[in-house]
């Protein structure tokens, strides 16, 4: 893609979604360009299209990279909280097995040692169970993190995609007012698909969406690897 093509988009998260004088010139050359060359050549047909051009795959492509860098991230800034918890999980799991067969077998013991509440075996239970409540309020917490965590990164991502769509907007509109067949192009440019997770509200449906699975369900967490695509921005 020439350098007229590339459609840069800010490098930092932080950086305002602002499209530019220059980014919206880049747009109108670009769908210029397409009208010349009749793209897209489905406008040639009798119904009005809203056919896709290589300039809004382009412009997909980079978003739905920018998505997965952002899930990246958020698994990079979590990944500690997330192999504590995973470690968490089993240990509860394990703990809340020993105080079941522990209260078990105290309930088969004799009446006169179930009325010792002081007894050294109703100590250790007592114990188990404060390190079980204990460690459910960390894992709780530990939640709390990922959750926060990967709210801004799926905000960061939904925020990244609306402004694409007001790039695939601008690019359009010059394109309709070019291209030869305009009156066969539809006077809605084309939708961007935005990945599953990013089309809920709730953060824990959300989360499952992006992981693929129960998030914590005790599954090995997968990162899809980000695909290439037209250079759009860098």
């Amino acid at each position: 893609m020439t350098q007229d093509r590339a459609i840069h988009t800010p490098r930092s998260p932080r950086a305002p979604l602002h499209i530019g004088v220059i980014v919206r010139g880049r747009l109108r050359r670009l769908a210029k360009r397409d009208a010349r060359a009749g793209v897209p050549r489905a406008a040639y047909e009798a119904e009005p299209v809203g056919d896709v051009t290589p300039a809004v795959h382009a412009l997909q492509a980079h978003a739905v990279g920018y998505a997965q860098r952002e899930g990246q991230r958020f698994f990079t800034d979590a990944r500690a909280a997330w192999t504590e918890h995973e470690a968490l999980a089993e240990i509860i799991t394990r703990e809340q097995r020993e105080y079941a067969e522990r209260s078990s077998g105290l309930e088969r013991a004799a009446a006169d040692a179930l009325r010792d509440a002081n007894s050294p075996a109703h100590e250790d239970l007592r114990r188990l169970e404060r390190r079980i409540q204990r460690n459910h309020r960390r894992d709780a917490h530990l939640k709390a993190m990922i959750h926060t965590r990967f709210t801004v990164a799926q905000l960061r991502a939904r925020r990244y995609f609306d402004y694409s769509d007001e790039l695939v907007a601008i690019y359009w509109v010059t394109l309709r007012r070019r291209h030869p067949a305009a009156e066969n192009i539809s006077d809605r440019p084309p939708a961007l698909q935005r990945p599953a997770w990013l089309t809920v509200d709730d953060s824990l449906s959300a989360l499952a969406l992006w992981h693929g699975s129960d998030p914590f369900g005790g599954t090995s967490l997968h990162i899809p690897a980000p695909q290439g695509g037209d250079r759009v921005g860098s």
